[in-house]
């Protein structure tokens, strides 16, 4: 069978799947959520499995190169959430890890964000690989960076590869980044807040071109870190002019103090806390040199990936 794809419903996994069958690869996808084409498919709820369960999965489908995308980008709705949350990211990884050492499997694909870095005035445009993770205290930013120790204590450096993206984009895509830009308001249209006047760079990337790189690290026995990202990145001018939004100044306490009660109260894909805010204020663009040197892999535009959810 040759690759698990741990997580293969959802965005990043589906785009993935894809691209494995076009070329003919075997694989399994082990998620709680059934795939949207017909493949192998092992249902799992990592907070409820065993890592003897899994293994047993992963030997049976003789898996040797694994890949995990299972992540909440979601802002949770409250403290009994965010426990659940962060037991998905700590415990469902450790599981998964322990069982991918148990199953015998050789290389592990860990897929996580480039928020790890936090977004902070003083960081470089752009970021390379070897840039200090430091997140912002937005839940989903603090789980990726904790579920990067995690599957670093638990599997060493070799036969690794962790791939940071941008923001993810795509006709599918939906979260509170995607929806800021998509949403037009009665008599205004789409805005584009300035939160206290900053007006940050932007870079998005294609869910096809993260694919490609995932397969690149999941193929190339290539071990350590990779950006999946465009070559360049928008301006924030850049930004509201594609999407013909209108930038709009506005007060980030203010914004907080309206926001944040809301949260327990919004749809998932409509939740936007202050701690993420950093992220609309600051620059936290990656720089796409290693991966397209080493991995042989260069993603399409930043505007290309904007565009892709205005269709």
């Amino acid at each position: 069978m040759g690759v698990a794809i741990v997580g293969g419903s959802g965005l990043v996994g589906t785009a993935l799947v894809e691209r494995l069958l076009a070329r003919g690869a075997g694989f399994v996808v082990v998620d709680r959520a059934p795939p949207r084409r017909a493949v192998h498919h092992h249902r799992v709820d990592l907070l409820q499995v065993d890592v003897d369960e899994l293994a047993a999965v992963l030997r049976r489908y003789r898996v040797d190169r694994l890949v995990h995308l299972v992540a909440r980008v979601d802002p949770p709705r409250d403290p009994a959430d965010r426990g659940l949350m962060r037991r998905l990211h700590e415990e469902g990884t450790r599981v998964v890890v322990d069982a991918a050492k148990a199953a015998g499997v050789r290389r592990f694909v860990l897929v996580s964000s480039a928020v790890v870095y936090g977004a902070w005035p003083h960081n470089p445009v752009p970021l390379s690989e070897d840039a200090p993770v430091a997140p912002c205290p937005f839940p989903y930013a603090q789980d990726k960076a904790q579920q990067e120790r995690v599957v670093i204590d638990a599997w060493g450096s070799a036969g690794l590869s962790i791939v940071r993206p941008a923001i993810v984009y795509g006709p599918s895509a939906k979260s509170y980044l995607t929806e800021l830009l998509r949403t037009r308001l009665p008599l205004i249209g789409r805005v584009l807040p300035a939160l206290d006047g900053h007006r940050p760079p932007l870079q998005f990337v294609h869910v096809d071109d993260v694919a490609a790189v995932v397969d690149a690290a999941l193929h190339q026995d290539e071990d350590g870190v990779f950006h999946a990202c465009a070559s360049d990145w928008l301006s924030f001018g850049e930004v509201a002019r594609l999407t013909g939004a209108r930038v709009v100044d506005v007060d980030a306490r203010l914004a907080a103090a309206l926001l944040d009660p809301l949260v327990p109260l919004l749809p998932p894909s409509l939740r936007a806390p202050s701690s993420l805010f950093p992220y609309l204020k600051h620059p936290f663009v990656l720089s796409a040199e290693k991966t397209q040197r080493v991995l042989g892999v260069a993603a399409s535009s930043s505007s290309k990936a904007l565009r892709s959810i205005l269709v």
